[in-house]
């Protein structure tokens, strides 16, 4: 990771970044000047160079959006073992921006002034607040500061609460945010700071940097200080890809209510998009933010072979606040106006999901770019989503399908959600389901259920990209690339380089959520045969998770055989190119690879990795098989004459005639198929018609007929003529993944 520190004559300039960031705003430092008066004054203001990345701001804007303030501590002297610097020099001071005032006094140049500061800025900190970030015996004046050369370096961190005002009593109400001094020297490592807001609206409002150390070479010029927002922002966004059919009327549960009655679905036919946690977890409603320094020092400065990658870097951890307020459920508002119009023959008037991830339809309001301010989950919770909706025919038929709880479970490992970072859930909604489509809960669930996409990200910044899918089966398969933009291609390109280091792809990582009951990770990846990759190839047949999920169970060769080959056209190849034995995730948030879930160390089988970079550009099926396949039956099918005329050698013929005697008990056994013999009211035989029937079924009153070894040489009429696959006892959940240059 790239640490680079702008440093202007007089000034410590500052930027303000909408996002995580592993570098100070831009790639070249202005010309330095010659400073040869050891008692130049330090003077805080903007880096006024053009913004470089996306998000951030510099000037009035920025300072707008720190409420013209913020709070400033500063120490000088030489690099400890495990702390910065430690001679304080400004002590939790008080920076205020005042329009129009550069150059009225020796300490402002950029319209940013400390000096008499101590009294306190209307609306935004009062003079007590001031003084109670003071420790003992400090000074309670703000006076002017001068670079002192005969020190190695100084080191800077602040923070603002931006439009909320900043108190400092015990009291946590609306539009006031708690916040204690900034400690100094080796207790940054454990406890820097602590900003306490009563929402996610006021934590929305403030700011945090990590520690800007300059250098001797860099004295005179202006430090830069890079603002990171405390609260966190997030949307969800659905669309749909089931062939044939539109999707309309979807309505989100908050609870993992029983489709059979479900209570807190409302009763209009939009609801708002909602997230939720299921068993004793909760989302905090107001938050306690520590910000901390864990690897600061000479120890982590000089670590060899490099830097410690964090260095300097700002952590933060986010407690409930003490009787605050918690919930079951995140709320996003109502899928907006960005659904699709009819496609073809759909009721006019109605309005339909979006039906490709680049227009997908999301929740809440276009003004926010439909993000929500949220309360920073650093622990992560499962999330839930659950929903009800109507697939409507496009063939003309004004057929409906309503489908009942479809639900989908993203891990915890993707649902941290950090201080300064965006996300963004998309769930896709395909031919490949967990639903119901009757609201008795008597229907065959997952036949063909509904899956969803789960797509996390967080935006702005490349080198901190998290995106992930998570299908909606049973049980969901999540699936993550660093830098993955959901918006560029509908899966995972194995040219991904996003990040910090610009050398190696970005591998795609696999977790699976049993989202049965109470929602948990399975832990046995590395089982035999659990966590596969095939390679998909189609004759004709459309490739889904359906007709993948066909393929592993009806095929036209052995489960034995390790690349299946379906009856319905879909080949499986098998991929050798994964990993079932990974314990961390390479390139996670802000480039650091993740290696715990919940604060426990992953272990092997928790996480597979795919080698996206040596697989060739096409489709690919993961596969998690919840009951490996141990055994297998022949399944015979009827096919008609003109079919059997084509192509005699392949099919089985059976000869009956109307003799047999239709069995007085007993049940369907392997290699037989059986018939019903139909008589007229003289029980004179008329014809017989074939019966399809499992092994085990009840076969009283059918006639049984021996499928032996022989194949049909020519048509004969009146005969039967079968063609066979084996249907094994495996179950399945399956991932479509799409691969691209």
């Amino acid at each position: 990771m790239k640490t680079k520190y702008f440093i202007l004559a007089a000034v410590a300039g500052m930027t303000l970044a909408s996002c995580s960031s592993d570098e100070f705003v831009g790639d070249i430092s202005p010309t330095t000047s010659q400073v040869t008066n050891d008692t130049e004054a330090i003077n805080f203001s903007f880096n006024l160079q053009n913004t470089t990345r996306a998000g951030e701001f510099v000037g009035a804007t920025a300072a707008e959006k720190l409420g013209g303030m913020f709070v400033v501590e500063g120490t000088k002297g030489t690099e400890q073992t495990n702390s910065p610097s430690t001679t304080v020099v400004f002590d939790n001071y008080l920076v205020g921006y005042d329009y129009n005032s550069a150059g009225t006094t020796e300490t402002n140049t950029n319209n940013w002034e400390y000096v008499g500061k101590q009294t306190g800025i209307t609306g935004r900190m009062t003079a007590p607040t001031w003084t109670a970030l003071h420790g003992t015996g400090t000074a309670q004046a703000q006076t002017v500061k001068y670079w002192d050369y005969s020190t190695d370096q100084y080191d800077f961190i602040a923070w603002s609460t931006g439009l909320r005002e900043a108190v400092t009593d015990a009291a946590v109400a609306d539009s006031k945010v708690k916040v204690t001094r900034i400690n100094t020297g080796s207790t940054l490592a454990s406890n820097g700071f602590q900003l306490t807001a009563a929402s996610a609206a006021d934590l929305m409002q403030c700011y945090y940097t990590d520690i800007n150390t300059v250098l001797k070479a860099k004295y005179g010029d202006p430090v830069t200080l890079t603002f990171r927002n405390m609260a966190a922002k997030v949307r969800i966004a659905l669309y749909e890809t089931v062939p044939g059919y539109s999707i309309k009327e979807v309505k989100f549960y908050t609870s993992d209510a029983n489709p059979t009655a479900p209570t807190d679905l409302g009763t209009g036919t939009t609801t708002t998009a909602t997230l939720f946690t299921m068993g004793s977890d909760v989302l905090p409603q107001s938050g306690e933010v520590t910000v901390f320094y864990p690897h600061i020092g000479k120890t982590h400065r000089d670590a060899t072979p490099t830097k410690t990658e964090d260095y300097n870097k700002a952590s933060v951890t986010v407690g409930e606040v003490t009787g605050g307020a918690t919930s079951t459920k995140q709320g996003f508002g109502v899928l907006t106006d960005q659904y699709g119009a009819a496609e073809s023959h759909e009721a006019a008037g109605d309005i339909y999901l979006g039906r490709s991830l680049p227009n997908a339809t999301y929740a809440g309001s276009s003004a926010d770019n439909f993000y929500t301010a949220v309360i920073p989950n650093t622990n992560g919770k499962p999330l839930t989503l659950r929903v009800d909706y109507t697939l409507v025919s496009t063939d003309g038929s004004d057929e409906e399908i309503k489908v009942y709880g479809a639900k989908a479970v993203v891990p915890a490992t993707y649902t941290v959600w950090q201080p300064n970072y965006a996300y963004t859930y998309v769930f896709k909604i395909s031919d490949n389901s967990n639903g119901w489509t009757s609201q008795t809960n008597t229907d065959p669930k997952g036949l063909f259920p509904i899956t969803f996409d789960a797509v996390v990200t967080n935006f702005v910044d490349a080198n901190a990209e998290q995106a992930t899918i998570t299908t909606v089966a049973t049980p969901s398969i999540t699936t993550y690339q660093q830098g993955h933009d959901p918006k560029a291609q509908d899966e995972y390109s194995k040219a991904q380089k996003a990040g910090v280091d610009q050398t190696n792809v970005k591998d795609l990582y696999v977790q699976v959520m049993n989202n049965s009951g109470a929602p948990a990770l399975v832990t046995d990846l590395n089982g035999t045969n659990k966590s596969l990759l095939f390679a998909v190839t189609t004759t004709g047949a459309p490739i889904s998770e359906a007709t993948v999920m066909d393929a592993l169970q009806n095929r036209t060769n052995s489960y034995g055989d390790a690349s299946p080959a379906g009856r319905n056209g879909i080949t499986l190849t098998t991929n050798a190119n994964i990993s079932n034995t990974e314990t961390s995730i390479v390139n996670g948030v802000d480039d650091q690879p993740i290696t715990k879930i919940a604060g426990t160390a992953i272990a092997a089988g928790q996480v597979a990795k795919i080698d996206i970079d040596q697989l060739a550009t096409g489709t690919y099926a993961y596969v998690y098989a919840t009951t490996v396949p141990s055994a297998e039956e022949k399944i015979y099918q009827v096919v008609s004459a003109a079919t059997a005329e084509t192509d005699f050698a392949k099919y089985y013929e059976v000869a009956l005639t109307d003799t047999e005697t239709p069995l007085a008990s007993g049940t369907a056994v392997a290699g037989n198929v059986y018939f019903v013999k139909n008589v007229d009211a003289n029980g004179d035989f008329v014809s017989y018609t074939f019966k399809q029937t499992k092994v085990g079924d009840d076969v009283t009153g059918l006639v049984k007929a021996t499928i032996g070894a022989n194949k049909a040489s020519t048509y004969t009429a009146g005969h039967f003529y079968f063609d066979v696959y084996n249907q094994n006892n495996g179950a399945y959940a399956v991932k479509v993944i799409k691969v691209v240059d």
